[in-house]
């Protein structure tokens, strides 16, 4: 139970935290229009005068500017379809022992006025040997799928359904974890360039595999439970993007056995053209009903916009 409570108030923090940074970044937005004759004009966003065919900004110099929306250059419709792939490696060599290590991760997603279909996967391999081994060991060998579909069905309110896989097969008790929910969903924060939305609901938890998982009472069993996620995305320009999400679940079992799942990715585009990127991702897991119950990774990653 006292682990249980320090989860809860982690992250309780951890969405305070997200809540807070993202209501700062939106007050404080500051936006660049286009104008029908190729002019550009910068400003902070002043959301609450602004409508659909006025936009209203304050600039540093000329004040507060309405700008109607006839004299702004059309905005070129945005992508449905995105996805990109990344991939980190390194190795050493010595004259005793051999190291290699990979990562890897694919996300795309599918986005329209009402739909939102998202499918992110990872993978994590190290492997060694030194020079007294004639076959070696695996270090690594673990990754997760995240395949979530949300629908707004009203304003800023979404009906989701998710399912979270992720394995280790390192793990003495639980190498595969199983969550499956379905719930609601609502936009704390929309705009062009940030989004924070919260969601809760129903899931089942199914815990199975590992060298002991016969020898343990939850292991290769299914669990009620409850999950409630937080996600953060921050896309300011064409060369920075902060995405970070933070799901709970509490199984039924033991009065309330957690698990939490924080992982973060931040991704630069040198370029500034939304293509090749280098990404920098974290990853925090905690779960009661495993053994380890801590499994925490980072990688630095070279990837490219497949589309």
């Amino acid at each position: 139970m006292i682990k249980s409570g320090c989860l809860s108030i982690a992250l309780t923090a951890t969405a305070l935290l997200l809540l807070e940074s993202g209501i700062r970044i939106a007050s404080a937005e500051t936006i660049t229009l286009t104008l029908s004759n190729g002019d550009k004009i910068q400003g902070k966003s002043v959301k609450s005068e602004s409508t659909d065919t006025v936009t209203v900004i304050d600039h540093p110099s000329l004040g507060k500017l309405k700008i109607q929306s006839t004299a702004l250059k059309a905005k070129p419709k945005k992508k449905r379809w995105t996805g990109s792939f990344s991939a980190g490696i390194t190795g050493s060599n010595t004259d005793r022992d051999q190291d290699l290590d990979s990562t890897s991760q694919l996300i795309t997603q599918y986005k329209d006025e009402v739909n939102l279909f998202s499918f992110k996967a990872n993978t994590e391999y190290g492997f060694s040997r030194s020079a007294r081994e004639k076959e070696g060991s695996t270090d690594t060998n673990q990754g997760q799928l995240d395949l979530r579909y949300s629908y707004t069905f009203s304003g800023k309110s979404d009906a989701y359904i998710s399912n979270i896989y992720d394995y280790d097969t390192l793990n003495q008790v639980g190498a595969n974890n199983l969550i499956n929910s379905i719930g609601l969903g609502y936009d704390l924060m929309k705009t062009d360039t940030t989004t924070l939305n919260v969601s809760a609901g129903p899931s089942v938890q199914t815990i199975w595999g590992g060298k002991f998982c016969t020898r343990d009472k939850y292991c290769g069993n299914t669990f009620a439970a409850s999950s409630a996620r937080i996600s953060f995305d921050w896309d300011p320009n064409n060369y920075f993007n902060l995405s970070l999400s933070n799901q709970f679940t509490g199984a039924y079992v033991d009065g309330l056995s957690p698990s939490n799942n924080f992982s973060g990715t931040i991704k630069i585009y040198p370029l500034g053209d939304k293509k090749l990127f280098t990404s920098l991702n974290g990853q925090f897991i905690y779960n009661s009903l495993t053994s380890p119950q801590i499994d925490n990774s980072f990688s630095l990653q070279l990837g490219t916009q497949l589309f």
